[in-house]
C-alpha cells in the first residue's frame, strides 16, 4: 500500500517543544499502533485528529514526511 507518513518522533517532539504535552503523549501511544510503521505515522491519521489550520501548518513545515511510503 502506497501511503504519505511523518516522523513519529519528530511529531512527538514537535507538540512538547509547543507546550502541548497531552498530544504529545496520545501520539507518542500510537507507537504500535497499526497507523504507524518503523517509527512513521500515517499523515492523514494525524491531519484528522489536528484538523485544517495554523497547527497542521506548522506541523506540515517542522515534521519530516515521507510521500509515498511502501510498508
Amino acid at each position: 500500500m502506497n501511503m504519505n507518513r511523518m516522523n513519529l518522533g519528530q511529531l512527538v517532539m514537535f507538540f512538547a517543544k509547543n507546550d502541548l504535552m497531552q498530544t504529545a503523549y496520545y501520539f507518542t501511544g500510537c507507537t504500535n499502533d497499526s497507523v504507524t510503521v518503523d517509527g512513521l505515522i500515517e499523515v492523514d491519521f494525524v491531519k484528522n485528529h489536528v484538523g485544517e489550520g495554523e497547527l497542521w501548518r506548522n506541523i506540515k513545515a517542522n515534521v519530516t514526511t515521507y510521500i509515498g511510503c511502501d510498508k
